[in-house]
C-alpha cells in the first residue's frame, strides 16, 4: 500500500525536498554573486580540450602585476576555437589567482537558478498540501 502525502513519511520526504532545495538555491545565487565581484581579464585561447561529454580550455591571460596566467577552465557556454578571445573572470587571493572561470558560463547559474527555483516551489505547494488540515465530511 502506497504512502499517502499527508502520512508521516510524506510530510518528512516534502520537508527535506523543500529545505534541499531551498539550501541549494541559495548556494547556487551565493556562487553566482560572488564570481560577478571577481576581476575580469581578456584571455587568448590556447587549446579546446574534449574529453567525453565535457570540454574545457586552455587560456592565457595576464594578471595586474605583468605577469601571465595560463589555466585550463570549463567550458559551460559557447564553444571556443584555438586563437579566440574570451573573457575570465578570477580571483585574486595573496597575489595569485585562486579560482577562475570564463565570463560566459552565466547560463549555468541561470539553467541551475530556474532548476531549483521551479524545486523549491514545488516542494512549498507540497508541504502545504501535506501539512493542511483534513476535510471533515458532515
Amino acid at each position: 500500500m502506497a504512502k499517502t502525502v499527508k502520512s508521516r513519511t510524506g510530510r518528512f520526504v516534502s520537508g527535506l525536498v523543500l529545505v534541499g532545495a531551498a539550501v541549494g538555491l541559495v548556494i547556487v545565487l551565493q556562487t553566482a554573486t560572488e564570481q560577478h565581484s571577481w576581476a575580469t581579464a581578456e584571455a587568448t585561447v590556447q587549446e579546446r580540450i574534449k574529453s567525453g561529454k565535457s570540454a574545457s580550455v586552455r587560456v592565457e591571460y595576464a594578471l595586474p602585476d605583468g605577469t601571465n596566467q595560463v589555466q585550463t577552465l570549463s567550458e559551460n557556454g559557447s564553444a571556443h576555437e584555438q586563437g579566440s578571445r574570451v573573457e575570465v573572470r578570477y580571483d585574486l587571493v595573496d597575489g595569485r589567482v585562486a579560482d577562475a572561470a570564463l565570463a560566459d558560463n552565466d547560463q549555468v547559474f541561470w539553467v541551475l537558478g530556474v532548476m531549483l527555483g521551479a524545486l523549491t516551489l514545488g516542494s512549498v505547494v507540497m508541504n502545504l498540501i501535506a501539512w493542511a488540515p483534513q476535510r471533515r465530511d458532515p
